[in-house]
């Protein structure tokens, strides 16, 4: 009979206890993302109101103050620094901790462990956020960075989209500039809770690029957004805002793109 009062008092308990430990996560990330977004305009305020590049290679990367990212990296140093984490490092104190949340904690102790050159690549490949690269900066990788006119002298319709200075932001509240990730890109092809880049429902035709409905088994399936929170992910907008959304409200292009004036909006007419 105490064992089955045990028991009972167990089952009564648990639903509460993940409740708990669910607020928890949460916090943890909602105060890591408030950390971010103060690194992203610090760099902002330096750069004279410019905003962090998304992904662009040739761009400076310190690991330690002074001491910029090896060009001999694991992984290539210059690839390394296109991503944003360690380019946002010298506004995080180049403590790391906070972009990796919950199991992917004990991961990033055993890289800062581990060799540096890996501990540098791969802590650019999985934070817990993932930028808004080809809206907000830049992505060399999504028509960022091209130039402003054609070879045959007309103007270039994949240029301007992408959001490169604070004062350019129309609804700063609503453009997402970071958000929860999650990535199978891994060695075995499992899912690890955090990736450098998320991806917009739509970006230069008509295709929706995600799928009909989000699949966690499947990061790609709405932009590598990560619904870890139930059915919401944790965003961080340009106003300074961090909320958690529900998954299918993300499908609106008004919370990536600065221009967008509907929710199916892409780059070209």
């Amino acid at each position: 009979m105490v064992i089955s009062l045990l028991a009972l008092i167990l089952a009564l308990l648990l639903p509460a206890i993940r409740m708990v430990q669910g607020v928890a996560r949460k916090s943890r990330e909602v105060a890591s993302g408030r950390s971010i977004f103060a690194a992203w305009t610090g760099y902002a305020t330096d750069a004279q109101g410019q905003v962090l590049p998304g992904f662009k290679t040739g761009l400076p990367a310190w690991v330690t103050s002074g001491e910029r990212m090896p060009a001999d990296a694991f992984g290539g140093g210059p690839t390394i620094a296109a991503r944003w984490p360690w380019r946002l490092a010298p506004y995080l104190s180049f403590d790391m901790r906070g972009l990796y949340l919950g199991g992917e904690s004990e991961t990033y102790a055993q890289l800062a462990n581990g060799a540096p050159a890996e501990f540098y690549y791969f802590t650019s490949l999985y934070p817990a956020f993932g930028m808004n690269s080809a809206f907000v900066g830049g992505d060399s990788e999504r028509y960022g960075f091209l130039p402003a006119t054609l070879p045959n002298g007309s103007a270039n319709p994949l240029t301007g989209f992408y959001v490169t200075r604070l004062s350019a932001i129309v609804k700063p509240a609503s453009l997402t500039v970071f958000a929860g990730a999650r990535t199978n890109a891994t060695a075995t092809g499992s899912i690890t809770e955090g990736f450098f880049r998320i991806e917009s429902p739509y970006l230069a035709d008509a295709t929706l690029r995600w799928a009909a409905a989000y699949d966690p088994l499947d990061p790609a399936s709405c932009g590598n957004l990560s619904a870890r929170h139930g059915d919401e992910v944790v965003v961080v907008n340009a106003a300074g805002g961090v909320e958690s959304v529900q998954i299918d409200a993300m499908r609106d292009m008004r919370r990536w793109a600065n221009g967008a004036d509907r929710p199916d909006w892409r780059i070209l007419p």
